[in-house]
């Protein structure tokens, strides 16, 4: 080591390196960008410091110096420090140069906001087609069992009877038709399980001994066995009608007050990481802490869309009633924190209306004393 004015010459510490080349990429972000001004002094030891590291002339002297003026810049500099600068702008290599942390946050959150969106048209979609299905049913089923109770009060055919059979049959096609669709519909949930026509134990012996009271006189009473037949196989086909009606209407009971508020106030969550994301890397304070917190965040919209999903229904009466339920969800996802505010504030008037009565009977007690 050569000596300088009786000043010992030591080794740098790999610390003191990498924060000497730290000031040297602060300086030219502050010089390319132009958005702070920088001081003549502070420019000057900055970049005196890299070439005394290289001409060994670096003393402690130096390095009190230079960490003093190191403070000032990064004070210039501030809200963007070296994490944020190495995380957004790209080191030059040679010709290319490798992908920044942020630019492998905008690729990881767009791909997953744009996988959360197609997830939740497809589940809107398919809870849209099965609540449509469901309403069709119980209206047509309602319909046909009116228009059959008119004819059967009818003892002699007369000629309003045939509009009605006529659309009686039309009912019939139609709860058909619909009934087919919503079988498909819970074979998507049920991953291609249908419902059984077995019937309780009760019924099955009931028929069972019919049946063998009609075959003691079977020639005699064929209508009767015919008759018996049919009247089996018309609760059976109505157990399975019922069981499907009510496990879709369980189904979408569950998707309007779970799975889509869920899914919407992660969608809102998503775009507002994507737009926070985007502020951030425009300013250049993008750093590993904000990651952390966007994927906090995320938890925290799905969360509070579902929270939504539990204590509003659409019926309800509110401040916000020209909103759904969803967009709720969406925009509590989007702005967690005005959710959470308002929590507290109940949270806060509970602790309040609590405590208020034990205060008031220790005042009483004090004022009878």
């Amino acid at each position: 080591m050569s000596r300088k004015n009786n000043e010992s010459i030591g080794p740098v510490s790999p610390e003191i390196a990498q924060v000497i080349n730290d000031g040297q990429r602060l300086i030219a972000y502050i010089a390319r960008n132009g958005g702070a001004e920088l001081s003549a002094d502070v420019t000057q030891i900055i970049v005196d410091a890299k070439y005394k590291l290289i001409r060994e002339e670096w003393s402690a002297e130096v390095e009190t110096v230079f960490l003093l003026n190191y403070d000032k810049l990064a004070k210039i500099v501030y809200p963007v420090t070296i994490e944020s600068v190495n995380a957004v702008i790209p080191v030059l290599t040679g010709k290319s140069s490798k992908p920044t942390k942020a630019a492998y946050a905008v690729s990881w959150y767009r791909r997953y906001t744009l996988l959360a969106l197609l997830l939740l048209l497809i589940t809107q979609i398919y809870y849209l087609f099965g609540k449509e299905l469901s309403g069709n049913l119980h209206y047509i089923f309602e319909q046909r069992e009116n228009i059959q109770i008119q004819l059967d009060k009818e003892v002699v055919p007369k000629e309003d009877d045939a509009p009605l059979s006529i659309q009686l049959a039309r009912l019939n096609q139609q709860l058909d038709a619909n009934y087919k669709l919503l079988m498909h519909w819970n074979k998507l949930w049920s991953f291609g399980g249908t419902f059984s026509g077995s019937m309780p134990t009760y019924f099955q012996t009931k028929y069972e001994m019919q049946k063998k009271a009609i075959y003691r006189d079977r020639v005699i009473n064929q209508s009767l066995l015919d008759n018996l037949e049919l009247n089996r196989s018309l609760h059976q086909a109505r157990m399975v009608f019922f069981e499907n009606v009510l496990s879709a209407n369980s189904v979408l009971k569950v998707l309007q007050g779970y799975i889509l508020p869920l899914m919407y106030g992660l969608l809102g969550a998503f775009i507002f990481v994507l737009r926070s994301l985007l502020k951030e890397i425009k300013a250049i304070t993008y750093t590993f802490s904000c990651e952390i917190r966007y994927r906090l965040r995320l938890t925290l919209g799905a969360l509070g869309g579902m929270i939504i999903g539990w204590f509003l229904k659409p019926e309800e009466a509110t401040a916000l009633a020209s909103l759904s339920p969803m967009a709720l969800a969406f925009l509590m996802g989007y702005n967690v924190d005005v959710l959470f505010a308002l929590m507290d504030k109940i949270i806060d008037s509970l602790k309040q209306a609590i405590d208020k009565p034990g205060e008031n009977k220790g005042t009483s007690g004090q004022t009878k004393a």
